[in-house]
């Protein structure tokens, strides 16, 4: 559902170390203010988790446990990119934006930056959308255990798609969502679902998302085996072969995550790196050096004969 040009929303959330306040504004980002505005709206945030909280760098939440399937769908439609703003915003504490794996991936998933990391904010899909204005010294103190693998032992994103119980038996000190409510500029507090508020837009969104919810209650009929692999990637056409061998996955290989600070800068040296290597730089240092390979060794076949010969 597109929102009028300029409009902004008031956000506020309980969460287990306290109240926050978000404001999201769509001239920043118009398709992401969008998606996460609606998201809000219908609580699809409600009693998830901060999964990864990495104190001075972010905190990260947006894997729901809603039973709502017709949500979820909508949920993981990822949308494409908006311009970047200009001028560019800054990362500071506060700061919110969606977490991406590339090019047109933003769906749910997003964080608040705790920091000013300059490597927030150079991607498309981290464009931000808004910035919490009350409530950030509570947001400071979301629990972490660490980063999330490989950099840390925080929890695994793909686990987490299985239900709260996961964080709530290995990482049990994790903070949570408790409630959202949403006011967007011009309207009334907004509690329930945004469906709820009637008009062809929420009816045209749901026939939409119609084919991925029969396709979902089609594989639910078939008796299924559970597989629990970390580590396992979902083949490229999983979705149809899975229904026909009944078996269903409850592993996700998510992929949404800003990148560390000390990770960036080493991926941009190594890019520096291998953008100054091309084929006259390189040439002719090989070149040496298999000319002196040459030399020496015809150097030591010579010395072998005039040994032979003494």
């Amino acid at each position: 559902m597109e929102s009028p040009d300029g409009e902004e929303a008031i956000i506020r959330c309980g969460t287990t170390k306290g109240d926050i306040t978000l404001k999201l504004i769509r001239e920043w980002s118009p398709k992401g203010y969008d998606r996460a505005v609606e998201l809000f709206e219908r609580h699809f945030y409600d009693g998830s988790h901060f999964y990864r909280a990495v104190p001075k760098f972010l905190v990260q939440f947006g894997i729901s446990y809603s039973k709502d399937k017709e949500l979820q769908s909508f949920a993981r439609k990822q949308i494409q990119d908006d311009p970047k703003h200009n001028p560019p915003i800054e990362f500071h504490p506060g700061i919110i934006s969606y977490a991406g794996s590339g090019p047109n991936s933003r769906g749910s998933q997003m964080f608040i930056s705790y920091g000013s990391a300059k490597s927030l904010g150079r991607e498309l899909w981290e464009t931000p959308i808004g910035k919490v204005i009350e409530g950030m010294d509570a947001a400071e103190q979301f629990y972490s255990y660490g980063d999330m693998p490989p950099w840390g032992k925080g929890p695994a994103q793909g686990k987490i798609h299985s239900g709260p119980e996961y964080i709530e038996e290995g990482f049990p000190l994790i903070d949570k969502f408790l409630e959202c409510t949403v006011k967007r500029s011009g309207s009334s507090e907004i509690g329930g679902k945004a469906a709820e508020m009637g008009g062809d837009d929420g009816d045209d969104m749901n026939e939409k998302a119609d084919d991925d919810t029969n396709s979902n209650e089609e594989a639910d009929e078939i008796e299924m085996v559970d597989i629990d692999d970390d580590t396992a990637e979902p083949p490229s056409d999983h979705g149809e072969k899975q229904k026909r061998r009944g078996i269903r996955s409850t592993v996700h290989s998510d992929k949404f995550y800003a990148v560390p600070q000390d990770v960036h800068e080493k991926r941009m040296r190594f890019n520096r790196l291998a953008g100054n290597i091309d084929s006259d730089s390189y040439v002719f240092p090989v070149g040496v050096i298999l000319v002196m390979v040459l030399l020496y060794v015809l150097l030591r076949r010579r010395g072998k004969e005039s040994a032979k010969e003494n």
